[in-house]
């Protein structure tokens, strides 16, 4: 098969996969694995537990490989299988635990809220690794990282004058807005 890897389409890639092309497999997980890290850390599971979920949605997803052939439902099918393998390790995490050591249920199902927020969160990763690498860098370091830099140095690390950065960002937010809209919104299961 022909095209870059990095900027093909889930369905595209998913298509790669199913023809043992490891490039498509590392790029499909490198895409959607902090998707997946989300969902267990937000439930509260160790990093360990954490990374122990993303492979077993990894072999999940090997496993029905042959049935997801639209790459607009994937996003979808990542965070219920994350979920449910979420779900899964926390319940085996407290039959380990004694009756003391038990940390207090916050219930079983994820709200649908929750859902909805993670799916618009691969949507805004998925916009921001379309638009230029100089934008990507500009937006990361303003709103991906932690603890969040200095506008001092934010223009040291961009190697641009202060006063530019926020006409930039609003450039870089429109495009990154541009993108977004541009990805359609999952459909809701019939």
């Amino acid at each position: 098969m022909v095209g870059p890897l990095p900027h093909s389409s889930d369905t595209d890639l998913l298509a790669r996969c199913r023809a043992d092309d490891q490039d498509a497999w590392k790029i499909l997980v490198e895409r959607y694995a902090a998707l997946v890290l989300s969902i267990p850390r937000r439930y509260g599971l160790r990093p360990e537990r954490a990374e122990d979920v993303l492979g077993e949605v990894c072999v999940a997803l090997v496993k029905a490989l042959p049935s997801i052939r639209d790459g607009q439902a994937l996003p979808q099918w990542l965070i219920r299988t994350a979920t449910r393998a979420t779900w899964e390790a926390a319940r085996k995490d407290r039959l380990a635990l004694t009756p003391d050591d038990m940390p207090p249920l916050t219930g079983a199902a994820p709200p649908d809220e929750t859902v909805a927020a993670l799916e618009e969160e691969q949507r805004v990763r998925a916009a921001l690794g379309r638009i230029a690498e100089r934008c990507r860098k500009l937006l990361t370091l303003l709103y991906f990282t932690a603890p969040t830099p200095s506008y001092d140095d934010v223009a040291k690390e961009m190697k641009m004058p202060r006063g530019s950065l926020g006409p930039t960002r609003a450039r870089c937010l429109d495009k990154l807005r541009g993108e977004i809209e541009g990805i359609p919104a999952p459909e809701e299961p019939s």
